[in-house]
């Protein structure tokens, strides 16, 4: 695309400021959202220094998590326009924002939207946009939101997800994910947990290998204890929909005992250490109709 080609989509789409979701759900991936606050209110003719810096960063990211997980040949539509939206400080998209900017880009077109709220910056690489910051909150109350307990006979993680990626929640220091880790007594081997987005293709299990030695006695107890945990600290607030994510033998197993509210009724039967982050969210929302 020529840059002048780059200049007049950016300053065409800028112009439309009614959002309508279901009008970006049948993008190409990759998809980029960028939510970008603004600083100053008066830009003498061009954008601010702070706006320049951030929005650089944010960009720099996005085509850092681009080239590694898609591919430079995949994304060069993305970053070319996300260059040349860095390099002109006078564009009316500068010029005319106010408490923020959204920025929704893939390989063919690029949407801004000015925002009366100002956002928390934020860059999400995809395969959806992430519109969770342009909509009303009425709209956000009928998004999907959801939690996903992803389980073994030793080790348990709890994830939180919308309909564009799902995310670990970070345990307090005295809820263990591992068998081994809950009762010292069963020696086993366990690997450790990262947390991170799971935006990309990573496994939220992160290699982690269940022990092949852990006995039905061992299980149903710790089974228990995430249970407990779950009642008393992780969950005792929620209303979202949890599912469950396990191999098929632990699904009778642990719903027998499970006493927390809001299990739904069908589960992914499957090893959670073999599915990715996007696989995940993929089965969440089939489950919840999304």
């Amino acid at each position: 695309m020529r840059k002048s080609e780059i200049r007049e989509l950016a300053e065409h789409i800028y112009e439309g400021q009614e959002l309508d979701p279901s009008e970006f759900k049948a993008q190409t991936p990759p998809v980029v959202t960028i939510y970008l606050p603004i600083e100053r209110d008066e830009r003498e003719g061009r954008r601010s220094e702070w706006d320049r810096i951030e929005f650089k960063d944010l960009s720099n990211k996005a085509i850092k998590d681009l080239e590694k997980n898609w591919g430079k040949d995949a994304t060069k539509g993305i970053v070319e326009k996300l260059e040349y939206i860095q390099s002109h400080e006078d564009m009316p998209l500068w010029l005319e924002a106010k408490a923020g900017l959204a920025f929704l880009v893939n390989n063919e077109d690029c949407f801004v939207y000015n925002m009366d709220e100002k956002p928390e910056p934020k860059v999400v690489v995809s395969d959806k946009y992430d519109m969770s910051g342009l909509l009303s909150e009425d709209e956000r109350d009928q998004a999907a939101h959801y939690k996903l307990l992803l389980l073994s006979s030793d080790f348990f993680a709890l994830l939180e997800g919308d309909e564009t990626s799902v995310r670990y929640v970070k345990f307090p220091d005295d809820v263990k994910h591992y068998l081994t880790e809950t009762y010292p007594e069963y020696d086993g081997w366990k690997a450790p947990l990262d947390y991170f987005s799971l935006e990309d293709h990573m496994s939220p299990f992160h290699d982690h290998k269940s022990r092949k030695d852990v006995t039905k006695e061992e299980t149903k107890k710790f089974f228990r204890y995430v249970d407990k945990v779950l009642n008393d600290k992780l969950l005792l607030h929620n209303t979202e929909p949890v599912i469950l994510v396990t191999l098929p033998e632990h699904v009778h197993e642990f719903r027998e005992l499970c006493t927390f509210n809001h299990l739904q009724p069908k589960a992914i039967e499957e090893d959670p250490g073999a599915l990715t982050g996007r696989q995940l969210r993929d089965d969440a929302l089939k489950i919840l109709g999304q």
